[in-house]
């Protein structure tokens, strides 16, 4: 999120903000992608001209220090109404035909900021409904305005797909702006080396559903009975049940579109279910503005918006004091690990070390991705591969000892059932998974049909005498320990299978 307004200590009803909000997608990419993005709040024409054109003085030394080469994207609360007709007044067309007022001071600070700068109000391009246009009602006469833009420069037009207002966003957040979403399109060339598997999300609260654990056990059931694994290898055993899983997983557990994929642990239905009337409230009272019926469905939202903050707050102290009641348990009964698990989880914003800066030997400190896998395979290849030399005597003073007849019936009997079941129920849950995409969760919530054919695996591993080839490998994961430099030996190196 990107953010703009007035300072923290001055948090009062009259304080102004404007916030950029990116997807999960783009939150990722954009720091990387040769864009800029600027959110920005005007102060109105109320008040002291100076104030105004200091602000544009403040964007264009703003503006000066972008590269040519990048695309910069400037969106928040300008303040500004242009006109339709400055399309034909400007020579650079940096206006376009789809506004809806008159032009203001502002907007004519806003249309010369453009022309200088070679930069298009990229919202009054696109052809909208008047309600999906405007942002905000004046609240003496009832008029909508657009005060909000996007400018992006005219270089990059094209990556400027769509730009659209959305009303019910804001009855959710409570503010009398509308929300104002921009749909982009980078055409730039990828930077991700190789192709990477995608990584699939379950939603937890779905895991611990009855009727979809028990929807699912059926689908996987039916899945085992239907397919004949007698006449194939045992890679391609593992592999058939991993597509399987994972296809049966994501029809019944992936997260709803409809909500973000990080959802808040406290966040429940029915507090979901208050957000979404209160904001069809909110649409309800902006289509009866001006009417005799304003007032009712004005309370009505009022009312909502103080029982969904009601609802949230009263969620929020559970969810935490059960929080503290969990790590406090763990600690009573000698388990640190589950008890800093948890605190971890919690704490997130662990540093990511794809692409960090590392050294090699002589403390040259490498910034180029090539170079820095040699460093890495040049570290590795020390840290493991370690000359050492065995005296043949010690090995001779060895005693061999025999296992006794029921040991050895013991470690030659095939799995049961039986020790696959407890095996999986001893794994954690919420743990990061192999290379397979498989989590603990997913084996536990496929009960019976999942350890069957864990089963039938494992046994024919023991009886062939042939490791499942995905078994063999190991993916290196690499923790920076957040001190000293930047050698390979200050970031943890943890096997993963």
């Amino acid at each position: 999120m990107i953010y703009s307004g007035a300072p923290s200590d001055n948090k009062t009803r009259k304080a102004h903000g404007v916030a950029i909000c990116l997807d999960p997608i783009a939150t990722k990419v954009w720091k990387d992608s040769g864009s800029e993005w600027e959110a920005v709040i005007n102060p109105s024409t109320k008040k002291v001209a100076e104030d105004a054109d200091k602000f544009y003085f403040d964007l264009q030394d703003t503006i000066n220090n972008v590269s040519t080469n990048d695309m910069l994207i400037i969106m928040g609360d300008l303040n500004a109404w242009m006109s339709g007709n400055q399309q034909q007044l400007s020579p650079t067309n940096c206006v376009g035909p789809f506004t809806v007022d008159v032009e203001n001071e502002n907007g004519t600070r806003l249309k010369n900021l453009c022309e200088i700068n070679n930069i298009i109000v990229s919202n009054t391009f696109f052809q909208h409904k008047l309600l999906h246009q405007t942002f905000w009602i004046h609240p003496g006469n009832k008029i909508w305005h657009m005060l909000d833009y996007m400018l992006a420069n005219k270089k990059f037009r094209s990556s400027v797909e769509d730009v659209q207002m959305y009303r019910r966003a804001s009855g959710a957040i409570g503010t009398d702006h509308h929300l104002m979403r921009t749909k982009i399109k980078i055409h730039l060339k990828s930077r991700r080396k190789g192709d990477l598997q995608k990584k699939i999300s379950m939603d937890a609260v779905k895991l611990k559903d009855e009727k979809l654990v028990e929807a699912f056990q059926k689908d996987l059931r039916e899945m085992v009975d239907d397919v004949n694994v007698d006449t194939i290898s045992i890679d391609e055993k593992y592999e058939l049940f991993v597509s399987h899983l994972k296809k049966k997983a994501e029809e019944h557990f992936i997260p709803d579109k409809k909500f973000n994929r990080k959802r808040k642990e406290w966040l429940t239905d029915e507090i979901l279910k208050i957000i979404d009337k209160k904001a069809m409230a909110f649409v309800e009272w902006e289509n009866h503005r001006g009417t005799n019926l304003e007032a009712n469905y004005r309370n009505k939202y009022k009312r909502l918006r103080k029982l969904a903050k009601t609802k949230i707050e009263h969620r929020q102290e559970e969810y935490w004091d059960e929080i503290c009641e969990d790590i406090e348990k763990f600690i009573k009964i000698n388990d640190p690990a589950n008890a800093f698990s948890i605190i971890r989880r919690l704490k997130r914003g662990n540093k990511r070390v794809e692409n960090m800066p590392i050294k090699d030997k002589n403390g040259k400190l490498l910034v180029n991705s090539t170079d820095q896998l040699e460093r890495w395979r040049e570290y590795f290849c020390e840290l493991f591969n370690i000359h050492s030399t065995v005296d043949p005597d010690v090995i001779n003073e060895i005693q061999i000892t025999t296992p006794s007849r029921s040991d050895l019936e013991r470690q030659n009997a095939q799995p049961s059932i039986e020790e696959v079941e407890r095996a999986l129920n001893q794994m954690k849950s919420r743990k990061a998974p192999g290379s397979d995409e498989v989590t603990a969760d997913i084996l536990k919530a496929g009960g019976e049909p999942v350890i069957k054919w864990l089963h039938e695996i494992f046994n024919d591993v023991w009886e062939n005498e042939k490791m499942v080839k995905e078994w063999s490998s190991v993916t290196l994961v690499r923790l920076y320990k957040n001190k000293g430099d930047k050698s390979c030996v200050t970031i943890t190196e943890v096997s993963h299978y």
